[in-house]
């Protein structure tokens, strides 16, 4: 008797793995979606930014890159996207600060303009300070 319940648990558990095995290999896109030869749609946009501009984003209170190695002659501008929903920034430089950035918000510096060198700044998230550079020197 034990036996029987055996196989037939196996069964239970092996048939409904090999019919999903099938299904998936089975599935891809219909055959009009075949004809028509037109890329799937995704629901991802990824666009790369605009030539000389170099992108640092602020997501989950950190920036990305934190430590940008800016090349003065493939981008001079570095463009700070505030992705963060919850929170505002406001980036400090030292001797200047962008203006208080909500989220979806951009701040933009022209680095050609300035000396080359290092270039540090920070954001805070009340009492944190969120550290981020900048280095424009071409002997690095």
């Amino acid at each position: 008797m034990r036996r029987g319940y055996g196989t037939i648990f196996a069964l239970a558990l092996v048939l409904p793995a090999w019919a999903l095995l099938f299904a998936a290999c089975g599935s891809g896109p219909s055959d009009e979606a075949l004809a028509r030869n037109q890329p799937p749609p995704t629901t991802t946009t990824t666009t790369l930014p605009p030539e000389g501009i170099a992108v640092v984003t602020i997501r989950n209170g950190k920036f990305a890159p934190a430590i940008l190695a800016l090349d003065l002659e493939e981008a001079w501008i570095v463009r700070w996207v505030n992705e963060d929903p919850p929170r505002e920034y406001v980036l400090n430089f030292g001797d200047f600060q962008s203006p208080n950035l909500l989220p979806g918000d951009t701040y933009e510096v022209d680095f050609s303009q300035l000396e080359t060198g290092i270039y540090r700044y920070k954001a805070a998230i009340g009492s944190q300070l969120i550290p981020g550079t900048v280095d424009t020197r071409p002997e690095r």
